[in-house]
């Protein structure tokens, strides 16, 4: 009975407050149109919220000249960390209210927009960081607010949520909100082509895990199904091409857009107890999301199999066309497929970094997270959580079935 009224009030969330899709700019150089419609839309002090080493190397030469010759006095603000604390978004707002910025725009990973958002939020509500942390706590819209993502598996362009780390514990905190989805997004080659191998993989992988959560979601919308099945297919075909050769540009612009389809599929239909147990994970031991969701999924796909063999096996007969056995024989062969990609990524089986003194906490906090927030398709245990953290410690051998133990209601 929770679990049903769980559900339904996040359907019913949904309902009450959709998701819409930020205006989308494609392709090489999309960037700079993305620049034109800041400076179109009358913004003359714009807050470019970066990374020191995208400056560094010289990608965001382009964009600041554009916004020169369009007139555009840009403020810099180039203070993000990884995992951004509350410090970091009391910086931007500062730096945002000294200079009048009248927008802010994000060029960079998760990090990046997500403090961005915040940022937009915080200056334009004036308010401190503590006022919009949850849900729905961001009373007047943000600032205008545009972003450029540098990788391609976050999702952070499209979606309602930024997440930044409370400074002594390092816990992650939401802030979810509709007004925090970006005005527009750019998805540019251009911005994708130097991403190291390693970080290819890891935020590719994070993308393929929203895309599967959002489809074994039982909170279902036609829209957000659609976009999951494309990216699905796209991730699992384009990934390992950009993985080899990131100078493919085409391959990066399918890979970009299937992050992008994927997040908004998840910013409807939810995600699960890889991000659930995740979160916990890279709160206790700062291991990167993507690469820590990556070693998760697959023993998530076999809990989850249980309940989700005929949503599994769909997605098989979608990317081979075969339709010959039965739905739990074609499931088996789509978890072979997300095995078989994190072996061509070099994905690691596990984190030897885990104690089991922190089983408990982990445990805990990540099944409060997923009965709080998702709409998963199978409930799980205290011990089904704790047979999966000590499969990923141990880390030996190929992934298991975990636990089919009656799960805890």
């Amino acid at each position: 009975m929770l679990k049903r009224l769980t559900n339904f009030s996040l359907k019913m969330l949904t309902v009450l407050f959709p998701s819409e899709k930020p205006l989308l700019f494609t392709g090489v150089n999309s960037t700079i149109q993305l620049a034109s419609l800041v400076q179109a839309s009358g913004s003359k002090r714009p807050l470019l919220v970066t990374e020191k080493f995208l400056l560094k190397l010289g990608l965001l030469d382009g964009v600041l000249e554009h916004f020169k010759t369009e007139g555009c006095d840009v403020t810099i603000f180039d203070g993000i960390i990884p995992n951004p604390t509350y410090d970091v978004i009391e910086a931007g707002k500062r730096v945002c209210q000294k200079n009048d910025c009248d927008s802010v725009n994000a060029i960079g990973g998760r990090s990046t927009i997500d403090a961005a958002k915040v940022i937009a939020a915080c200056y334009s509500n004036d308010v401190g960081i503590e006022q919009v942390v949850g849900l729905l706590k961001v009373k007047q819209p943000t600032l205008p607010f545009y972003v450029v993502p540098t990788t391609s598996g976050t999702g952070s362009e499209v979606t309602n949520a930024a997440v930044i780390s409370e400074p002594q514990t390092h816990q992650k905190k939401f802030i979810v909100d509709p007004k925090l989805i970006p005005s527009a997004t750019a998805l540019d080659a251009n911005m994708l082509k130097s991403l190291p191998p390693h970080i290819t993989a890891a935020t590719g992988m994070d993308a393929l895990t929203h895309a599967i959560e959002s489809y074994s979601s039982v909170n279902r919308f036609s829209d957000a199904e659609r976009d999951a099945k494309l990216a699905i297919k796209l991730l699992l075909e384009h990934l390992p091409v950009v993985y080899e050769d990131g100078s493919n540009l085409e391959a990066r612009q399918l890979v970009a857009l299937a992050s992008f389809l994927a997040a908004y599929a998840f910013n409807k239909s939810g995600l699960g107890y890889v991000h659930a147990i995740s979160h916990q994970l890279s709160a206790h031991y700062n291991t990167p999301h993507g690469l820590t969701n990556a070693v998760i999924l697959p023993r998530i796909l076999r809990f989850n199999k249980l309940a989700c063999a005929g949503r599994f096996a769909n997605l098989e007969r979608m990317l081979s066309g075969v339709s010959v056995g039965s739905d739990e024989q074609l499931a088996d062969k789509f978890i072979e497929r997300v095995d078989a990609l994190g072996q061509q990524l070099n994905i690691p089986g596990g984190f030897k970094e885990l104690e089991t003194k922190h089983y408990d906490t982990i445990t805990r906090n990540a099944l409060k997270e997923a009965r709080f927030f998702y709409a998963v398709p199978r409930l799980m245990s205290s011990a089904q959580c704790k047979d999966i953290l000590a499969s990923i410690a141990e880390a030996a051998g190929p992934v298991t079935e975990v636990s089919q133990a009656p799960h805890a209601t």
